[in-house]
């Protein structure tokens, strides 16, 4: 089997050489996305998919999102679709990295864009538990295979956070369609979290439990 460093090299070597043609910002209500939008049709793709599988589990009132990098999924028109959300913060009010995995609070209005990272909340970090409070957890993945497999930056971030969600909240992992991988392409480890859905631009995937 082919391991995780070697694919993680193969699916940013991927992302890097992708072609996504600049669309211009949106007029009207999705041009309030608090984030740039980097592909219109991609973003408004992930957002109908996202709010389709949040519809399906009956309401959702605090998702847990993340703000995207230009090389992944575009998310910018996800955000907006919720009141309140759960978003990574990566650093403090200084710029100093954190040391453990810590979340933050958007209710509407801008974002903090510290240099170098994705945007994030401005407000007071809270610890990695703070994911238990949410009742939908969509998390970014360089590949995810269907058994649930999530292939992440290898940072250990998310690996530290998700054992605190939950135990009935989701895990979706938002991915290009051509990152959807066959079961076991993905080397599972112990304290890797499965995910219960993967979001791409044009269809979400359940993942079935065994």
């Amino acid at each position: 089997m082919t391991t995780k460093t070697a694919l993680r090299a193969e699916a940013r070597r991927r992302r890097r050489g992708r072609r996504r043609d600049a669309d211009p910002p949106p007029s009207g209500p999705s041009g309030s996305a608090p984030i740039p939008v980097h592909n219109l049709a991609e973003a408004r793709g992930i957002a109908g998919r996202v709010l389709a599988f949040a519809s399906s589990l009956g309401g959702i009132t605090l998702p847990a999102l993340f703000v995207s990098t230009p090389l992944e999924p575009d998310l910018s028109l996800t955000l907006p679709l919720f009141p309140r959300a759960l978003l990574p913060v990566l650093v403090d009010e200084a710029g100093a990295g954190l040391a453990e995995p810590s979340w933050g609070i958007w209710e509407g209005g801008s974002l903090a864009h510290p240099p170098g990272i994705p945007a994030q909340p401005a407000t007071a970090p809270l610890p990695a538990q703070a994911i238990g409070e949410a009742d939908l957890i969509v998390v970014p993945a360089l590949a995810v295979s269907l058994d649930g497999t999530r292939l992440g930056q290898g940072g250990g971030w998310y690996d530290r956070t998700l054992p605190h969600r939950a135990p009935l909240a989701p895990v979706a992992a938002v991915v290009f369609d051509d990152e959807v991988l066959a079961p076991g392409s993905i080397p599972r480890e112990e304290h890797d979290v499965r995910v219960d859905a993967i979001i791409t631009p044009t269809r979400v995937i359940g993942i079935a439990r065994s």
